[in-house]
């Protein structure tokens, strides 16, 4: 299958490790020119440089976008901007209760309102047709334990992005990824805290979760980001307003 992404431009949130990167990786194989965006300088300019020539590096956090400087840096680096990958970190963890005002509105800010901004300014630089996608969590149809935030706002995202496919199409499509468990910091980070909490190492910890996995082992963000360059391509002109889970079949609830 061609997916016609080339000399294509992205603008990549959250893209220096993880699930971002391997979305921007996935998109410079396949011949498109990404903005790498992400909070930590050093880690922007490292993740453009290994993804070479077609890559540039931007300094934006998603929580409190600088949207002078996206708008700026698609302008100088971008000869279109054909979509949008809307990522970041995750939110604060824990139960609902115990989480501060300051969490939520972090986690909010993070998953939600900065984003929005965002999507607000470059809106009138998108091209047509153009496609948006969202990376939000196993969380959008099932509970995880502890991670309350996720479990109440990205559901939202995932019926934001119906709304939203609504209101923009027919020339902007818009979907969302829902990952189940990856080999990120992030995933490392909690599985560490978890397997702290059992007095398990967390080698045992990811070996016991991973039989829960019909694929029986984490992901690897490029397998996810060959999801996403597909979605974010023209040869998924005919997908909008839906989400996608990419979890080696973790979540079983049907539908």
């Amino acid at each position: 299958m061609q997916l016609d992404l080339k000399d294509k431009g992205f603008l990549v949130l959250g893209a220096s490790r993880g699930l971002g990167y391997g979305v921007a990786e996935a998109l410079v194989e396949e011949g498109a020119r990404v903005i790498v965006a992400a909070r930590n300088p050093e880690a922007v300019e490292a993740a453009a440089t290994r993804l070479g020539d077609a890559a540039s590096g931007l300094v934006c956090d998603v929580a409190s976008p600088d949207i002078e400087g996206s708008i700026a840096a698609v302008d100088e680096h971008l000869e279109t901007l054909d979509g949008i990958l809307l990522n970041s970190g995750g939110p604060p963890a824990g139960p609902a209760l115990s989480l501060s005002e300051e969490d939520w509105q972090l986690a909010f800010q993070l998953l939600i309102g900065g984003p929005l901004a965002l999507l607000r300014a470059l809106r009138p630089k998108l091209a047509t047709p153009a496609s948006i996608l969202w990376i939000t969590s196993s969380s959008v149809r099932q509970p995880i334990p502890n991670l309350d935030t996720s479990n109440l706002l990205r559901p939202g995202i995932a019926a934001l992005v119906k709304s939203l496919a609504r209101d923009l199409g027919p020339d902007i499509r818009v979907n969302s990824l829902a990952p189940g468990r990856f080999d990120t910091d992030r995933v490392r980070q909690l599985d560490s805290g978890r397997a702290e909490a059992q007095g398990i190492s967390p080698e045992t910890l990811v070996a016991r979760t991973s039989e829960g996995i019909p694929l029986g082992r984490y992901g690897d963000p490029i397998e996810l980001g060959r999801m996403a360059a597909f979605l974010l391509s023209p040869a998924a002109s005919y997908i909008t307003g839906t989400s996608n889970q990419v979890d080696g079949g973790l979540v079983t609830s049907v539908p």
